[in-house]
């Protein structure tokens, strides 16, 4: 089965953006100062031959990702490696369907065996890249071929996981424990909001060394107008 709509990738363009933080984060038993962005563009095709291209983009979190005594930029750079990995990867990748169903068969078939042979190749006798890491570093193509998606079809991507663009409904995503779960007939949009929030309540991490009292202060703050507490 599939639709008229259905897309596939045909290249990637990688960009490693190094950002500074404003405040040193310590984020478990690491501090951290600065990370990298990792961007990509995404180009895919339409069945009739129409293009297009999305963006996606996620920091590259080492601490979160990675927890490990191997020497930071060790595994910063091993991130940096895999996300060039798969982005070869993804431009060669022949799937076609909606970008929820790319994506989901990009990870179960492909993700794995290159994480596998990255560690095998370029972690030998080292600690291995654990598969979060490896799913994070997944994570912006598959933004970029949701953002790509939507171009294509002309609409805002979360208009589309329904049954008009999708090959595939949830029940052959999700397995649901019991018979009185069923998601036969069921698809994403069933479960978001129609109307879009235009106000969201904010959160904030607070990180080892936040100071959260005026007498932690160490007067060393950057002073930019924003809140350090």
């Amino acid at each position: 089965m599939c639709k008229s709509t259905d897309i596939r990738p045909t290249g990637t363009t990688l960009y490693f953006l190094p950002v500074e933080t404003r405040v040193p984060l310590k984020f478990g038993a690491e501090v951290l100062t600065q990370v990298t962005c990792a961007r990509v563009r995404m180009t895919v095709r339409g069945r009739d031959g129409a293009v297009a291209e999305g963006w996606g983009e996620t920091p590259l979190s080492v601490q979160w990702v990675w927890p490990s005594a191997a020497p930071y930029e060790e595994r910063h750079e091993a991130l940096k490696a895999f996300c060039v990995v798969l982005a070869e990867a993804w431009a060669e990748f022949g799937e076609m369907g909606h970008a929820l169903e790319v994506g989901q068969v990009f990870q179960e078939t492909v993700l794995h065996g290159l994480l596998a042979k990255f560690n095998a190749e370029e972690r030998a006798g080292k600690d291995p890249m654990p598969h979060l890491a490896a799913l994070v570093c997944c994570s912006l193509f598959d933004i970029a071929l949701h953002d790509a998606y939507g171009q294509l079809v002309g609409r805002p991507i979360y208009e589309t996981y329904n049954a008009v663009f999708m090959n595939r409904d949830l029940s052959t995503f999700v397995e649901a424990e019991g018979e009185t779960v069923s998601f036969v007939g069921k698809y994403p949009g069933d479960y978001l909001v129609a109307e879009v929030p235009r106000r969201m309540r904010a959160w904030h991490l607070v990180g080892g060394l936040d100071p959260l009292e005026a007498g932690e202060l160490s007067g060393e703050e950057p002073e930019d107008g924003y809140p350090v507490l």
